[in-house]
Order: structure tokens, then C-alpha cells, then sequence
């Protein structure tokens, strides 16, 4: 029996228990009456309102009713109660009634989209009551999917190439590559400024594909003290707030990777579209409530990952770079040696992902932890350390980056083709976003 028939079967005897365990003390003489997929979807956001009481990083984005979330923050709810509605829903949902006016192919996609995201909430609710699974089974029952393995064997080819192509020099390998990624970090004073820039053109290269709503909009902030490098916060009213953290030193490929991560045709793209074709176009309100901690996680992160190349192929962000390094006081001839570098390091993701398996899978301590994130993540002490706290908050979510980006890649390819123009790839992505998936769907179509 494969590992994912495992866990799931497994899961199903736990709601199953639990569902009837609820039901012990107090049986009902006749059965609740059948719900909607609307109240379904309202019952789902309450509840995850509810949880993030419990959890302050749960609800990532909301711009639903108001009062809904008032409500969840006068009556605080308990973890069991919050897992006895979403037992409920679980089991409820795929006997709502279809609604015949949408084609049935996309409300079956909404109906499984809607399951997975109360299975997650379920299985955080069980985190906070004490659970504690493995890397994989938390992957699973979070995100729908778990990461491939990586040895130490898999990431010296990566680590020999970019040994050939880096300045020779004294120190480590990563010192070496740190030292010359330095080169080419934004003066801090011009940090805010090469960030317009690089969202500005991710913008355009965006819109050259994508229609978006009329008065969508960014609001740009520099902060520090974070576990994470950026962050959008998405803020309803097709706005999101894109804080871009100075603790680290910015270079000027992460300031390009960041606009389309977080801007075009990331996450702020992502929110928007959803929220003009799915809640404004369809009143699916359950997507007016984003919980990090579940299967949409996976394809916004990918699919932004994934934005990066798409919006800036090679010329295209050799054409970028230069102009940020002119901005930045840099030398511009050097920019296409620069862009060669790191995108031969692009292998250090999956060293990403694999040191926080073995970390929280205790087979590595921090220290050991911190060791592998310098010599196979590249990272420097600093950023290995900041690494490392964002692995102890957020635990298996580290795995919808690189991971996610592979598997919207892979996706997006058996769709259209190698030999398809770009357009073909930039219709394929506005499909994904607008439509819901899961991430088992996109490995298995």
C-alpha cells in the first residue's frame, strides 16, 4: 500500500472516530438537515476565523463579512468544538446539492478544492491540540502533497559547477559565492526604489497577457525583525501590502525575484484574480478567506516561483538586471555572468526543503541543520539563522517553494508543450489561477 493510500485511509478512520465519538454523549434524533456548498463554504470560513484565535498565523488574508470575524473574536471557540464542525463538513460536502448552473467539471473542482481546504484545517486543529507528525505526514495533510528526497550526492554537481564559475578566491565554496553575490547588493538607500522598478516591469510583463481589474494596486513597505525575506498581504478591494524585510542584504536578482513572487504575476496577481472571477464573479466565498496552512498555499507559491521565469526569461531579465544595477551604482556589463551564477544554484531550494525535513524530523539538530544550510542551501550564517526560524514557525510549508514551483512547472508544460509560444504558458498560468486545483491534481493531469 502506497504511503499517500496510508495516511488517507488513516485519516478517514480518524474523522470517522472522531465524528461518532462527538456524537456519543448527545446523539440526535433525527439527522441536521442537508447543507449547501454556500453554507458549507460559510461554516469553513467561520471556523477557520475560529482557529485563528488558536493560531495567529493561520488566516493569512480575509476580506469577507466583518462580523463574521468580530464574532470568532468575542466567542472564543475550543480546539474540539472547531474540529467537530469541520468533521461534520467533511463528511457533508459531497452530498451538496450541485448547483446546476455552472458547468459540472468546475463545480467538482470547487467541491474538491473546498474539501481539501477543511481536511488542512482539520489537521492543523489536531496540530494545535498536540499532534505532532512527521515532515511528510504534516506536508500531506497541510498541503496535499509531500517533497521528493534529496541526498547529499544530488547536490554536488550544482556545487562543481558553480565552483568552475565562480572568482577563484580563499574560503568555503559558499563564502565564495556570498562574496560574489555581494557585489551586487542594492545600496540600502536605493532598496525601495529598485523594488518599484523591478514590480513595475513585472507589471508590464504581465499585463501584456493578463487583463486585470480596473484600480488594482500594490502598497510597498520596507520592515524588519521577520522570519520570511517578503510578504504579501493581501488587503481585499483587488490591494495588497508587499513588505520587502532589510535584514538581509538585497541583491539585485532577489529584488527581481521578489517583484514577480509577490507582484506580477505572484501573489498579488493571484489574489486578485481570485477575487474578480471567483467571489465577485461566482460568490464563492470561501475564497475571500486564504489559511496558510493548506493546499491553496501550495499552488499560490508555486505558481509565484514559477512567475518569475515565465515573466523574465533569459533577455528579458539580463534586460532587468542591468537596469537595476545602473540604478544601484553597479557595474551593468557584468550582468549576464552575474544572472549565469545564480541561476546555477537553483538545485539549493530542494537543499532548502531537505534541511527542514531532517530538522524537524530530529534527524539533525540546529546546529547541523545550520551546517547543511550553508553548504548545500549556499546560505550565509545569517540568512541560515533566519532560515532556520522560519522552519520552526512554519514548520513543512518550506516545501510549496521550490517544490511547487517544480510540480505548476511540470503542469504547465504536459498542458500546453515545449514548442508552444510563450502566450500558450501565460494562458495555461491564468487558468491555474482562476480555476481551483489541488496539488494532487496537478501532478496527476
Amino acid at each position: 500500500m502506497n504511503r499517500r493510500l496510508t495516511w488517507t485511509l488513516a485519516s478517514l478512520g480518524l474523522l470517522l472516530g472522531l465524528a461518532i465519538a462527538g456524537c456519543a454523549s448527545e446523539r440526535p434524533s433525527v439527522r441536521p438537515p442537508q447543507l449547501t456548498m454556500d453554507q458549507i463554504s460559510e461554516l469553513y470560513i467561520k471556523q477557520a476565523l475560529a482557529l485563528g484565535e488558536h493560531d495567529p498565523n493561520l488566516v493569512d488574508a480575509y476580506y469577507g463579512p466583518k462580523d463574521w470575524q468580530a464574532q470568532a473574536k468575542t466567542r472564543k471557540r475550543t480546539l474540539i468544538e472547531i474540529r467537530n464542525v469541520l468533521v461534520r463538513l467533511y463528511q457533508d460536502i459531497d452530498s451538496a446539492p450541485t448547483d446546476t448552473s455552472v458547468q459540472p467539471e468546475l463545480w467538482n473542482l470547487r467541491r474538491r478544492h473546498l474539501r481539501n481546504q477543511i481536511a488542512a484545517l482539520e489537521a492543523r486543529t489536531r496540530m494545535l491540540e498536540g499532534w505532532k507528525p512527521s515532515f511528510d505526514d504534516e506536508s500531506l495533510a497541510l498541503y496535499d502533497i509531500s517533497a521528493p528526497f534529496y541526498g547529499q550526492e544530488d547536490f554536488k554537481p550544482m556545487l562543481a559547477s558553480l565552483d568552475r564559475m565562480l572568482p577563484r578566491g580563499g574560503g568555503t565554496l559558499t563564502e565564495r559565492y556570498n562574496r560574489y553575490l555581494e557585489r551586487f547588493t542594492v545600496p540600502p538607500n536605493r532598496v525601495e526604489e529598485v523594488m518599484r522598478i523591478a514590480i513595475g516591469a513585472a507589471r508590464e510583463r504581465t499585463l501584456q497577457y493578463f487583463r486585470l481589474p480596473e484600480g488594482e494596486r500594490f502598497e510597498l513597505a520596507l520592515v524588519k525583525d521577520k522570519p520570511w525575506s517578503a510578504y504579501n498581504w493581501y488587503q481585499g478591494d483587488f490591494v495588497s501590502r508587499i513588505e520587502i524585510n532589510t535584514d538581509q542584504p538585497l541583491t539585485v536578482a532577489r529584488a527581481l525575484e521578489l517583484a514577480a513572487h509577490e507582484g506580477y504575476p505572484g501573489h498579488h496577481v493571484f489574489n486578485v484574480l481570485i477575487e474578480d472571477q471567483l467571489v465577485r464573479g461566482r460568490g464563492w466565498k470561501e475564497f475571500t478567506l486564504y489559511p496558510l496552512f493548506s493546499p491553496q498555499s501550495f499552488i499560490a507559491e508555486g505558481t509565484a516561483d514559477y512567475g518569475i521565469e515565465l515573466a523574465f526569461p533569459r533577455a528579458a531579465r539580463v534586460a532587468l538586471i542591468k537596469k537595476l544595477m545602473a540604478v544601484s551604482g553597479l557595474n551593468p556589463g557584468e550582468a549576464e555572468t552575474y544572472d549565469a551564477v545564480v541561476q546555477a544554484t537553483k538545485l539549493s531550494g530542494a537543499a532548502t526543503v531537505e534541511a527542514a525535513r531532517r530538522y524537524r524530523d530530529g534527524q539533525a539538530d540546529a546546529a547541523q541543520t545550520l551546517d547543511w544550510l550553508q553548504t548545500y542551501g549556499l546560505a550565509t550564517p545569517e540568512r541560515a539563522q533566519q532560515r532556520l526560524e522560519f522552519f520552526d514557525r512554519y514548520g513543512a510549508y518550506i516545501i510549496n517553494y521550490a517544490f511547487g514551483e517544480a510540480v505548476v512547472g511540470g503542469y504547465v508544460q504536459r498542458s500546453v508543450g515545449e514548442s508552444e509560444p510563450d502566450y500558450a504558458r501565460w494562458r495555461a498560468l491564468f487558468d491555474l489561477l482562476t480555476t481551483p486545483r489541488t496539488p494532487q491534481m496537478l501532478m496527476a493531469e
